[in-house]
């Protein structure tokens, strides 16, 4: 099954025009319909949505992320990053189920909660190939905790790609305090930096950061550009 089935479904299902889903949903109409039709208009192929518009479905229909993800083909292209590809041709898609394969090591663990202190677990992970030619530096770090389970969930390889710095909205390990650790979406507004978990327990709340203190502990990581599960690929 494709993304655009699901829409069409629960559209069908509940009476409801593209304009409506489209209000709902925060996606345009004229995506919605390349979703349903599963065909890029430009290039005639099919459509490679993004984990972001998994969610907003997810989030419209009231369809659990993760079950949509277990609805969807495993041969179905699907894009990590948070920018909005309906406009943008310029992204590398990764396929459910690999062709050839590669390896990227597994060096330890990430909170998915608050800041924790990261730990070691050395290992070597089997990746498709163009994985691994895509985030040739990339490393995996195992998901501890649900603040992020609307995007990945707790015991899931999280592909990390070194960097520095993140844009706003893009998720990546954030280290906090010199030691300590975690997986959250990234803003930089004004004079504070909020790290914000997407989760489906109300518990876990955006952490906000004042003082001149605080932000030159607050060091990037890496930004997660991929996961997939222990026994196999998730996205």
């Amino acid at each position: 099954m494709f993304l655009g089935e699901i829409v069409k479904k629960f559209r069908v299902e509940h009476k409801m025009s593209m304009d409506e889903f489209a209000k709902i949903s925060g996606l345009s109409k004229g995506y919605i319909s390349m979703l349903e039709k599963n065909e890029n208009p430009r290039t005639k192929k099919a459509i490679a949505p993004s984990i972001e518009t998994i969610k907003q479905v997810s989030e419209a229909t009231g369809i659990d992320f993760n079950e949509i993800m277990e609805l969807l083909d495993d041969d179905l292209e699907l894009i990590i990053n948070k920018e909005d590809h309906q406009h943008s041709h310029n992204h590398t898609p990764m396929n459910k189920q690999p062709s050839a394969m590669a390896y990227k090591e597994l060096k330890g663990a990430i909170a998915a909660g608050m800041p924790l202190e990261m730990f070691e677990v050395p290992d070597i992970v089997q990746v498709p190939i163009d994985v691994d030619t895509a985030f040739p530096k990339a490393y995996f770090l195992i998901v501890k905790g649900d603040s992020m389970n609307k995007v990945i969930s707790e015991g899931m390889y999280a592909l990390i790609d070194p960097c520095e710095e993140l844009n706003n909205g893009e998720i990546g390990v954030i280290r906090v305090n010199g030691t300590e650790a975690t997986l959250k979406r990234f803003y930089r507004m004004g004079d504070y930096i909020m790290l914000q978990p997407e989760s489906t327990n109300p518990e876990h709340k955006n952490q906000i950061y004042t003082t001149k203190e605080e932000i030159e502990m607050i060091s990037i990581l890496g930004k997660l550009v991929w996961a997939m599960t222990p026994i196999g690929m998730k996205f």
